[in-house]
């Protein structure tokens, strides 16, 4: 909050994300900062040509979130909303793209599985 502050009229932006001169940030800002950023610590397309996106921060932090709930035990399918919330979406069904198949979160939900299946709680 204090850097925010430290922004003059930006401090008073209705806008979550704000530039120093207090305006919104724009995709094509954020874009051409993440590629910068991509630049300096060396993330490079890979072997397939598929450069690093911004988009695939989305992705990553819908997976770490889940994979983070099923470590706590927590009942998943009911903190799905939260999840659409954290993402931006208003319905559920619209985050399902950023929930990749990943190994480990494939074998985080096979777990609870396990447990529920062996007759214990989901």
């Amino acid at each position: 909050m204090l850097r925010r502050a430290s922004f003059d009229d930006a401090a008073l932006s209705d806008r979550f994300f704000v530039s120093e001169p207090g305006g919104p940030l724009t995709h094509g800002l954020l874009r051409h900062w993440f590629l910068a950023l991509c630049h300096t610590v060396g993330l490079w397309p890979t072997a397939g040509g598929r450069r690093p996106r911004l988009r695939a921060l989305r992705h990553s932090f819908a997976v770490q979130r889940m994979r983070r709930w099923y470590r706590e035990r927590r009942d998943v399918q009911a903190l799905l909303p939260h999840l659409s919330v954290y993402l931006g979406h208003v319905r559920p069904q619209d985050s399902y793209w950023y929930l990749t198949a990943t190994p480990e979160l494939l074998e985080a939900a096979a777990e609870r599985f396990r447990g529920y299946a062996a007759g214990g709680t989901p």
